[in-house]
């Protein structure tokens, strides 16, 4: 029987977040080693789908529990937090004893502050480990940024197909599939192919046209003979690296020019698309103004430039200084990432009078400490849910404390620690229901679509300052390759030097 050992080391940087990743925001998601990543999160997106996957082999295969760490997206990992990584996965290969094959779920965008690719790190840290023989396929994010290094120390990589994303789970088995397709013979060779754009997320349903007809042929691509996974990598914008861009990859059984005709026409699909990938930008007050002139509620505002579904801080002040100016019939609900106003309300108690500086203390390049008076509503030990459906897979969400205050016609949730900014369930946690008020603010671009969509009155995407702001113009970008749409103008992709270069190396799995 084949032991395959299961690793997930996970989480999306934002380089533009100047709030480090620590160790203690992966404990705050669980850590797992040996049995209890099965026990305790076998059932738990990419990881759950591995289990799952195996299972459907015809020939026996046991899942080996090895290492779970998972943090929400943030600020690049400090450097004991990646040394951290460094020691866990030396030890836990370690103690698993013989292995056969390892399936390993990754983001693909994280960085630490002292290493642009972490990825591509941990895969090699991983190969060194294991030895040069050893199967070892990933799973990736749809927003991965793929580098020649992840490639290289990984078999195979499998990416995301939808956005937002739901097919956490449905990914792993796809992975668990190519590794037994490797046990059976297949040589996955890879082909690359990087197009120079970054787009933002509020527009990049993979449901919906522009995007839809395209993923719907890469995913028929996927189930033809002789190709083992494909991925369009829409990439998290949000980082400052060399070859930063959207990017084909196409893994294919020893199909290595089938592979790249294949992942360049579909770069050239995507191409033309990246036009109508633009918002319309609205500021806050014009977003504020849009949300009351609605028949119905609740007016959905997406605060993506600050969404911790993107890596932002969480703790903007732009929208709220605009709500609490207005009077809002109905009431707007909003929510912040602040510690220390937490403790505050804690410090004064239901009831009393809260007067205190909110927000900018995590993202305080795009926004400053508000000072606010209001009432404390209520206190809760804990804000926490279990997330199925965009970002997660019965993934357990724990925000710390929490308080709710009222000020003006605004209710505004104050969490001491980040969470998924896209579902409902961050209200609703702490008996906040969305559905009551006029107006509700959500941290994400596009994934909130998927929960809020169906009840929302109208849907309104801002343009406040952020370091996660589809306004790209508005980051400062250091290490990127130039050209770059939107940043720059140019006319054929395929001429850019940079593109050129990078699409004509192979790593050859």
């Amino acid at each position: 029987m084949k032991r395959i050992g299961l690793i997930q080391i996970l989480q999306e940087t934002n380089w533009f977040n100047p709030v480090r990743t620590v160790q203690a925001d992966f404990e705050n998601f669980g850590v797992g080693t040996g049995r209890q990543v099965l026990t305790k999160y076998g059932n738990v997106g990419e990881l759950g789908g591995f289990v799952r996957g195996l299972k459907k082999w015809r020939e026996p295969a046991r899942p080996v529990g090895v290492l779970r760490l998972q943090a929400w997206s943030g600020g690049p990992a400090a450097r004991k937090t990646k040394a951290w990584f460094g020691e866990m996965l030396a030890r836990e290969l370690g103690r698993a004893g013989r292995l056969d094959g390892l399936l390993v779920a990754l983001h693909g965008a994280m960085m630490g502050e002292d290493e642009p690719d972490l990825d591509g790190w941990l895969l090699e840290r991983i190969r060194r480990i294991v030895g040069p023989e050893m199967p070892v396929v990933a799973t990736i994010d749809l927003h991965a940024h793929v580098t020649e290094r992840m490639i290289r120390h990984a078999s195979a990589i499998v990416g995301y197909h939808t956005f937002p994303h739901v097919d956490q789970p449905e990914t792993g088995m796809r992975a668990a599939q190519v590794l037994r397709r490797i046990f059976a013979g297949a040589t996955p060779v890879s082909a690359l192919v990087r197009i120079p754009m970054i787009t933002g997320g509020e527009l990049q349903s993979t449901f919906v046209p522009p995007l839809k007809s395209i993923f719907q042929e890469l995913v028929a691509l996927e189930g033809g003979k002789g190709v083992l996974s494909t991925a369009i990598l829409m990439t998290q914008a949000y980082l400052d690296v060399p070859e930063l861009g959207w990017t084909v990859l196409i893994v294919t059984d020893g199909r290595a020019e089938f592979g790249q005709r294949y992942a360049d026409k579909l770069a050239a699909r995507c191409w033309p698309v990246r036009k109508k990938l633009v918002m319309k930008f609205l500021k806050a007050r014009p977003c504020v103004d849009r949300a009351l002139r609605c028949k119905g509620q609740p007016a959905v505002i997406a605060d993506g430039a600050d969404a911790t579904n993107s890596g932002g801080g969480g703790d903007s002040v732009h929208l709220l200084k605009e709500m609490i100016r207005r009077k809002v019939p109905g009431g707007a609900l909003t929510i912040m990432v602040d510690p220390s106003a937490v403790a505050h309300a804690n410090k004064v108690g239901v009831g009393a009078a809260f007067r205190f500086a909110v927000g900018g203390k995590r993202d305080h390049v795009f926004s400053k400490p508000m000072k606010i008076s209001g009432r404390v509503v209520s206190l809760h030990k804990r804000a926490g849910y279990t997330l199925t459906g965009h970002g997660g897979t019965n993934l357990k969400i724990n925000m710390g404390r929490a308080a709710v205050i009222r000020v003006a016609d605004v209710t505004l949730l104050l969490v001491e620690k980040p969470g998924p900014g896209s579902t409902p369930l961050m209200y609703r946690c702490v008996g906040l229901e969305p559905k009551d008020f006029k107006i509700v603010i959500v941290k994400s671009p596009q994934g909130f679509r998927a929960e809020f969509g169906p009840f929302a009155a109208d849907i309104i995407l801002s343009d406040c300052p952020g370091c996660a702001s589809s306004r790209f113009s508005s980051l400062p970008y250091c290490r990127i390759n130039r050209p770059l749409w939107p940043l720059d103008k140019i006319s054929d992709w395929r001429d850019v030097d940079w593109v050129k270069r990078s699409n004509a190396r192979r790593e050859n799995t």
